[in-house]
């Protein structure tokens, strides 16, 4: 088992976060190795919503299911994803908060995130040799997805899409 935390502030209100956070269709712009997704459930964004989802990793593309498990936006959004040998427990908490410059201010949001991966079979050796692979992908979809909330800039194609 591997268990690790993120935090990352993000300049934007929190409003503005979900907004862009639960939109499938931005998922593309924020997070890098996003192949395809599909939804499962017909109502999608609840509790026990599943969505099947294509992700090329550095080593190959796995295919994994989605199952939104917790979620009381916009402070908690909960999920477990689930592949051959890995299953991957991800808390996400968001909160806002108001930074005081000078003579002005703004709201941030700051969005903690935390994962728990359960192996099984040969994926226990591959967790053992290469820990790394698990714990930064979710560091880099905070950090992606910040860029994307912040300057409207899709880090897959480096357009602006915002």
């Amino acid at each position: 088992m591997i268990k690790t935390s993120n935090e990352i502030t993000i300049h934007k209100p929190i409003d503005e976060v979900m907004k862009l956070f639960k939109e499938q269709d931005y998922f593309q712009h924020w997070q890098k190795g996003l192949v395809s997704f599909k939804n499962l459930s017909s109502q999608t964004g609840q509790v026990g919503s599943k969505r099947s989802m294509r992700i090329k990793t550095s080593v190959a593309t796995i295919s994994m299911i989605e199952e939104i498990t917790q979620l009381d936006l916009p402070h908690l959004w909960a999920a477990t994803y689930r592949t051959r040998g890995v299953v991957n427990e991800q808390c996400n908490r968001f909160r806002e908060s108001v930074i005081k410059n000078n003579n002005s201010q703004h709201k941030v949001t700051l969005w903690q995130a935390s994962s728990t991966f359960k192996f099984t079979g040969m994926m226990r050796l591959a967790a053992k040799a290469n820990p790394k692979v698990f714990t930064s992908q979710t560091l880099q979809h905070m950090q992606d997805f910040k860029i994307f909330a912040e300057t409207g800039k899709s880090v897959k194609t480096g357009d602006y899409v915002l």
